[in-house]
């Protein structure tokens, strides 16, 4: 299962070079110096502290996709294909907002929108707690879709900082430190939950207010970060700027010229072959699409088949999905700097034909803990896949990235509504097993899509490596 020509530059003398001249000199400032570690030089001063918002709105994440499925399933009742609605409902309330925000990312303040949609994430853990507590499940639906509906407006806009705030050298470097960071909030978070929901569903499992209250703790760590991102972070501070700012000669003829190379790049996308781009751009689309057909058409229903076959104590099933889960987000800023040096088209095919043999094995597991130790796999490699082609994206243009990222979000929401679908579909009326059947074929078929995509798109991206 997956989650995703040498150009020239000028130097100082006005001299056409070789890119990897210039690259080398950007590469110069990645050395130590002044006490700074590698990579700060390559993102803006105020980029690691910008990301803690991530630390504190990851404190739920793996609560929360663990009860989606339990409280759907164990303590509503629900059948399999409620369950699909369930997960459906979160891609809904998404896909209502990912146009809009993309088109508000580029034209309005990105801090803002980041605010709204982390208090969003609060009061909708608020209606997630009150509907366990008195087993609605039309009110547990609503929470989760208004979480859809909020989160809209927060990762496009992050995502748009993030691509400013780096060079494009780095790009997934610092995407995959957007991943750790998701990966320390989420094992902080799991310690929490690990210890009031074990601790009170072992000695005092009636008192549900109690066992769930890990839900109203996360609703004010959601509530704290939006308020310490807004007041903290410079949304007007690009990487460029910083590298301006600096008073350094060599950086700023190497900024002017990367920002006259990206500009003729983003001409020559409009004029070069337009019919070609827009080919490419709809493939892309298409087989992010299909991403999230595969991820959700098989995810909800692992916990189902975990349930049936192996474990039944829900501590058990937890402590089989905590290592995937944290694994793979703390190794992420790791995965980063990896995807930065492979080549995108090879390493897709491989992470997708190694994605699919994981997803056979799983259904394949003699026991839990082998199940656990794939599933860390599958996600290694979902990361290393999604970093690369998050890289390629961020790059394509500089001035219409948020309307970009809105669009890949709003496609991959589409797919994320139909994947539950169909997956609780076959799951009920066909087999346990046959959602992870179906997913083997879906990841294959986009090894092409992506490899075809990439290439039909190489001579329009505006930022390029």
């Amino acid at each position: 299962m997956t989650p995703p020509s040498t150009p020239k530059s000028l130097s100082e003398s006005g001299k056409i070079l070789d890119k990897p001249t210039v690259s080398k000199k950007i590469k110069s400032t990645k050395k130590q110096k002044d006490g700074k570690k590698d990579g700060e030089e390559l993102v803006t001063p105020d980029f690691k502290s910008m990301l803690q918002i991530i630390f504190w709105n990851s404190l739920g994440f793996f609560f929360f996709t663990f009860l989606i499925p339990y409280a759907t399933l164990e303590i509503m009742g629900s059948s399999g294909i409620e369950l699909g609605f369930t997960v459906s409902s979160l891609t809904v309330g998404g896909l209502i907002t990912a146009p809009i925000v993309g088109y508000l990312t580029d034209k309005t303040s990105k801090k803002k929108l980041i605010l709204f949609g982390s208090f969003g994430r609060g009061f909708s853990y608020i209606i997630m707690y009150f509907s366990i507590i008195f087993k609605s499940q039309l009110g547990f639906m609503f929470g989760i879709f208004f979480i859809g509906f909020s989160v809209g407006y927060f990762w496009t806009p992050l995502d748009a900082l993030i691509s400013q705030k780096s060079h494009k050298t780095y790009r997934a470097a610092a995407f995959g430190q957007r991943g750790g960071m998701i990966g320390k909030g989420n094992f902080v978070g799991s310690l929490i939950s690990f210890t009031i929901f074990g601790l009170s569903y072992t000695f005092i499992p009636s008192i549900s207010w109690i066992v769930y209250s890990p839900l109203l703790i996360f609703t004010f760590s959601n509530f704290y970060a939006g308020i310490t991102f807004f007041k903290n972070t410079d949304e007007n501070l690009t990487y460029d700027d910083y590298m301006s700012s600096s008073n350094n000669e060599k950086n700023l003829d190497i900024i002017n010229s990367l920002n006259e190379e990206n500009s003729k790049n983003e001409v020559n996308a409009k004029n070069n072959r337009p019919s070609k781009l827009y080919l490419g751009f709809l493939v892309f689309m298409l087989a992010f699409m299909l991403t999230s057909v595969n991820q959700s058409l098989s995810y909800p229903f692992l916990q189902g088949y975990l349930i049936e076959n192996f474990v039944q104590h829900p501590i058990l099933i937890m402590l089989v999905y905590f290592p995937s889960e944290m694994i793979s987000q703390l190794l992420a800023p790791k995965l980063g700097v990896l995807a930065d040096k492979l080549n995108p088209r090879i390493t897709i095919f491989i992470t997708g034909s190694l994605g699919a043999s994981i997803t056979w094995f799983l259904i394949k597991s003699p026991n839990a803990w082998v199940f656990g130790i794939l599933l860390i796999f599958d996600m290694l490699f979902a990361w290393l896949g999604m970093l690369i082609l998050q890289n390629f994206l961020s790059r394509f243009s500089k001035t219409h990235r948020g309307k970009i990222f809105g669009v890949r979000q709003w496609v991959s929401l589409l797919g994320g509504i139909i994947g539950p679908i169909i997956g609780g579909y076959a799951w009920v009326h066909i087999s346990h097993t046959a959602p992870f059947i179906i997913s083997i074929f879906v990841e294959l078929a986009l090894i092409p899509l992506f490899i075809l995509a990439l290439y039909a798109l190489k001579p329009f991206v505006a930022e390029k490596t």
